[in-house]
């Protein structure tokens, strides 16, 4: 995918929540200790000068085990990391929860990192903003049996859950929010898990500006106007009335 993503002339890539292990479902053996996963991905950005936010990895340490999710730039720099603060039911058995949000300065404006749940907080997208976040960056691993007893009310319940979502945290924040949800059928530990997909790219004003409208593998490329952010800013003014609320 990497390949693929240079030779489209993309500058980031983003993988899904848990790519390379996918959950453990408490096997703790297969967490990562030494960072060996995210060295690797350094490795990758300089190799094809492209800024890799790598999902996400299940890093432990004497603290416990944590979801993190990183920030490489094409140099193999890491300019931010981020530990999940908002765990999903079945991780918070073996996981332990980060407590702060994270944004940094990059290339491309200042970027903000979540993982999956998150994104039904809308706290964490407003504790971004008082950061000036232009850019937030979700890795997720969303399935259709999230929903629970809500499964028979609607099966695709999680589909218009997310979607609504994305759309609604980059219009609320003015913001860019770049959304990769893994996809397909996954089977790990005797749990099988159906992903929802859906990954996309969303923005004031127009919405999403690319989707995969469906749950198989796949990757696109999608290029954004970050001046919409500024129009925003002066059409909705939802910034200036929250530095006005904290004067």
């Amino acid at each position: 995918f990497i390949q693929q993503a240079v030779a489209a002339q993309a500058q980031i890539i983003v993988f899904p929540e848990d790519c390379i292990t996918g959950p453990l479902s408490g096997h703790k053996e297969y967490a990562d200790y030494e960072q060996r996963y995210v060295k690797h991905f350094q490795q990758l950005a300089r190799q094809y000068a492209i800024d890799i936010v790598p999902g996400s990895i299940i890093e432990g340490d004497a603290n416990g085990l944590f979801n993190t999710t990183y920030y490489i730039d094409k140099t193999g720099t890491i300019r931010g990391h981020y530990q999940k603060v908002n765990l999903w039911l079945p991780e918070r058995s073996y996981i332990t929860a980060g407590n702060e949000v994270a944004v940094f300065t990059t290339d491309f404006g200042r970027v903000g990192l979540m993982i999956c749940w998150d994104l039904m907080f809308p706290e964490m997208f407003r504790a971004m903003v008082r950061q000036d976040v232009d850019l937030v960056i979700c890795p997720s691993y969303w399935c259709f049996e999230d929903a629970g007893d809500g499964m028979k009310h609607d099966a695709n319940s999680e589909i218009k859950l997310v979607n609504a979502l994305c759309v609604a945290r980059a219009f609320e924040n003015e913001l860019i929010l770049v959304y990769a949800n893994a996809a397909g059928r996954q089977n790990f530990a005797g749990c099988e898990e159906n992903l929802v997909g859906r990954s996309q790219v969303t923005v004031p004003f127009k919405g999403a500006l690319a989707q995969l409208e469906h749950n198989r593998e796949a990757m696109f490329v999608q290029e954004v106007d970050t001046t919409i952010l500024q129009d925003a800013a002066r059409s909705y003014e939802i910034r200036l009335d929250l530095q006005r609320r904290r004067d």
